[in-house]
């Protein structure tokens, strides 16, 4: 984050931080001493995501109820349905029903497994971890021929553009620094695609763009002083409606959730994944410290206990990395199964009795509002994620039984 910009907004995060720095070191206590930190039956899990699942691949070519943003919705390819299908490659793995890689296979055929239109534009790159994911278990190289036509033109034109996210767009009506990756969704949505292209081709080429990328958008949108990170950098100085600085939810949340997919696509001995561990440990023991009461994250992580509402796809990509840090041996189980209990909980209540997967904020790009009828494919794609995860954990721990 730029010097000059940073200490604007010193003062008033050293101030909340201070504020609530004895209630989250309460809460810390709190939560370790949870009696009631148990899990649900894995089966229970696993009927959960597939309900889940179920409603939204019935909803997804026709999707009304979204609003504004039906169009991007409804489209194949781009980061909305990307998003989705990335969760649903998670059912796919722990199911007996062969419908959802079935599934899978399908609709990647029927569209030739392209990417979004705009090939070098991060949102229209995940997708492509459906591919991969794909192409592992049926190794066509139609498969992944279109990350490898769409990624080596952008490594050889090697954008050097500022992150700076300025007003306006360019002709593929996308801002100028997004032939970077200059937003924090941007993380989610782009390494471990590029990651994974290098795990099945062999060439580090994709691994070695990539990983120079993230760190330099890391190092341009983490804060200092809390160690989260800002949505992009119109938001170095703005403050919530609370008087906070805005980190929003789901955009720390696609950092998190992005960080954890990258390191599925980094051997334990490479030299990148120390990098990729310490992040993803740092943003861990921020984010339980902001963990509110009832088990969900504020849409405005600093913004605490003002915000009612339990935003359920910031929370469902913060349960998600944290059950995959307990089952990787990166978290100890008994000090985080707490907050994943706490969080689940949240998520499972989110659930409605048909399978729709509500109180997902709509598309935006900072804390706004939400109810329960609100949902989304990406909400439903950070809860198949989230469940899977629970769905493992609850498994080790029935085995252990």
């Amino acid at each position: 984050m730029k010097p000059f910009l940073r200490t604007v907004s010193v003062v008033m995060t050293m101030a909340l931080l201070a504020a609530c720095s004895a209630k989250t070191q309460s809460q810390l206590s709190r939560a370790k001493d949870e009696p009631t930190a148990s899990l649900p039956q894995p089966q229970q899990v696993l009927q959960s995501i597939e309900k889940a699942a179920n409603w939204q691949i019935a909803h997804t070519s026709y999707m009304p109820h979204v609003g504004r943003a039906r169009k991007g919705s409804e489209a194949y390819g781009r980061w909305i349905q990307g998003a989705f299908y990335k969760g649903l490659t998670k059912v796919a793995e722990r199911s007996e029903n062969p419908f959802y890689e079935t599934w899978i296979g399908y609709v990647g055929n029927d569209h030739d497994w392209r990417l979004g239109r705009v090939k070098y534009f991060a949102d229209d790159q995940v997708i492509g971890q459906m591919n991969l994911w794909f192409y592992e278990r049926h190794p066509d190289p139609d498969v992944i021929a279109p990350l490898i036509e769409a990624f080596d033109p952008i490594i050889e034109r090697a954008a050097d553009t500022s992150l700076e996210f300025v007003d306006g767009r360019n002709e593929d009506n996308v801002h100028p620094c997004q032939v970077r990756w200059c937003w924090a969704d941007a993380l989610f949505m782009a390494p471990p695609t590029w990651f994974g292209l290098t795990q099945v081709t062999g060439d580090p080429k994709y691994m070695d763009y990539a990983h120079k990328e993230f760190k330099a958008t890391i190092d341009y949108l983490r804060d200092d002083k809390t160690g989260l990170v800002f949505r992009d950098s119109r938001y170095f100085t703005r403050t919530g409606k609370f008087g906070e600085p805005v980190f929003w939810s789901r955009g720390v949340g696609w950092v998190y959730a992005g960080v954890v997919n990258t390191l599925e696509y980094i051997p334990e001995d490479h030299p990148y994944r120390a990098y990729y561990e310490n992040l993803y440990i740092e943003l861990t023991n921020t984010l339980v410290k902001l963990q509110k009461q009832d088990g969900s994250w504020p849409m405005s992580l600093l913004g605490g206990e003002n915000y009612a509402e339990p935003e359920s796809s910031g929370t469902a990509f913060f349960v998600y990395g944290l059950a995959w840090g307990v089952n990787q041996g990166l978290l100890g189980q008994s000090d985080y199964l707490p907050y994943i209990v706490k969080g689940w909980t949240v998520l499972e209540s989110s659930l409605h009795p048909d399978g729709k997967f509500g109180w997902v904020q709509g598309v935006n790009d900072k804390p706004d509002v939400v109810t329960y009828e609100d949902s989304q494919l990406y909400g439903v794609g950070a809860f198949l994620l989230a469940g899977s995860m629970i769905y493992d954990l609850a498994l080790q721990q029935t085995k252990s039984e």
